[in-house]
């Protein structure tokens, strides 16, 4: 890594969001990741591990401006189980040759939708959290 300095290390700062195609401007943080379920297998004296399955998870927390969760849970009230697309971005203007990382995640449903959370003399962010089916989860451009 001989030549690497540090203003090519990426900042959340870049970061863009949109949710079935709407760009979320008040965007605090994303984050996602694939958990692998798995088993042991004992051979002998070792324990080892046998992969079988995986799940996705993850919380996009914004700025509150809007009311969002009305719309979501007059649909999931209504019995149906709301999925979306989330697209994620990061343009850093430092970036190793000036190339962008982004994933698309399809088949995302929300597990906690946030309604009321008020404090005096705060300003309010919502955590919305999520999960996924990995084999959605695609990686569109990467930083290499």
């Amino acid at each position: 890594m001989a030549g690497l300095r540090g203003n090519k290390t990426l900042a959340g700062t870049w970061g863009e969001v949109w949710v079935d195609g709407e760009k979320v401007f008040v965007l605090q943080k994303i984050e996602q990741k694939v958990e692998v379920n798995r088993e042991d297998v004992q051979i002998g004296m070792d324990v080892d591990s046998k992969m079988t399955g995986m799940k996705g998870t993850g919380t996009l927390s914004i700025k509150k401006v809007y009311t969002r969760a009305r719309a979501v849970l007059e649909r999931m009230c209504a019995g149906e189980d709301v999925r979306c697309q989330i697209i994620a971005k990061l343009k850093d203007p430092d970036a190793v040759n000036g190339q962008m990382e982004r994933w698309s995640t399809d088949n995302v449903w929300w597990n906690t939708i946030p309604a009321i959370s008020w404090e005096t003399g705060t300003p309010i962010q919502e955590e919305w959290e999520f999960g996924f089916t990995p084999s959605d989860f695609k990686n569109l451009d990467e930083i290499k």
